[in-house]
């Protein structure tokens, strides 16, 4: 009977546990989701023209409430404390909308569409490409800001791939050379190999006038960009004969290693040939 009674007990005081410990967590999921609003408001107030650092490290901060109310433990709990803020706010979903969605709503507020949708996207490339929190604000940086990730489609390339691919089709081809003893007092033999951009203008005679030369990467990358844009069908062109070439020397190189084998096969059987005589 004692033993019964005190089994029942432990059960009591296990499930009081259970319940305290999911309570916390979904206070905590609450009081988190609040505080974050709070830093965006803060931001917005003292930070919102001067740097986009600020905004950068609240979305690694959305991402990172998103994959807690997608994984790991008391996502129940967590789940329910995201749903107390939204209801206090009085924020109305469609059944449909996405969780990344309601992220940004609680977290950004009452925005426009436009905004909402702009920020949205950043969340959902985030996840989809499986950014970790810690990088957030670099890779925002390499794909060329929020307003460029807004636009890229789910199978585009990013600002940063478009100038990699225009790099490697036009590096190994010179159209130019350009000298003069103003570009010769700018040399430096530690820029060497560096890429740049100029500013010319294109005179009557065909010829082009060097006003003069940018050692930017953010300029290079800005002008490779434009220029894969602009040329897609050539760069396509440069991209297939390269990979056909490829192809024709990596098939050479096997016959030429079948070649080479056959012969030390043949060398072999004529060595033991000759030993058996």
């Amino acid at each position: 009977m004692s033993q019964s009674i005190a089994s029942v007990a432990t059960s009591k005081t296990s499930t009081t546990v259970e319940n305290a410990v999911s309570a916390a967590a979904t206070l905590n999921m609450f009081q988190r989701v609040e505080a974050l609003a709070d830093k965006r408001e803060v931001w917005e107030t003292t930070h919102y023209s001067r740097s986009n650092a600020g905004l950068y490290s609240i979305f690694a901060e959305c991402l990172a409430l998103y994959r807690d109310l997608t994984e790991g433990a008391d996502v129940k709990a967590k789940k329910s404390g995201f749903t107390d803020y939204i209801n206090l706010k009085g924020y109305k979903f469609k059944e449909s909308s996405p969780l990344t969605l309601k992220v940004i709503r609680c977290v950004f507020g009452e925005k426009d569409r436009r905004r909402l949708s702009t920020y949205h996207s950043v969340l959902l490339v985030a996840v989809a490409d499986k950014w970790d929190a810690m990088e957030v604000a670099q890779k925002i940086s390499e794909c060329g800001g929020v307003q460029e990730i807004s636009v890229r489609k789910p199978s585009g390339m990013t600002a940063k791939e478009k100038a990699n691919a225009a790099r490697n089709a036009l590096m190994n081809q010179s159209i130019a050379s350009l000298t003069s003893d103003a570009i010769s007092k700018q040399f430096k033999t530690e820029n060497v190999g560096d890429n740049a951009v100029a500013i010319l203008t294109l005179n009557s005679d065909g010829t082009y006038s060097v006003h003069c030369v940018v050692r930017s990467t953010t300029a290079v990358n800005a002008a490779l960009t434009s220029y894969f844009s602009a040329n897609k069908e050539v760069l396509k062109g440069l991209q297939d004969q390269e990979e056909m070439q490829a192809a024709e020397a990596d098939k050479a190189k096997l016959i030429a290693n079948a070649a080479a084998a056959s012969s030390a096969v043949t060398a072999a059987n004529d060595s033991q040939n000759q030993a058996a005589a």
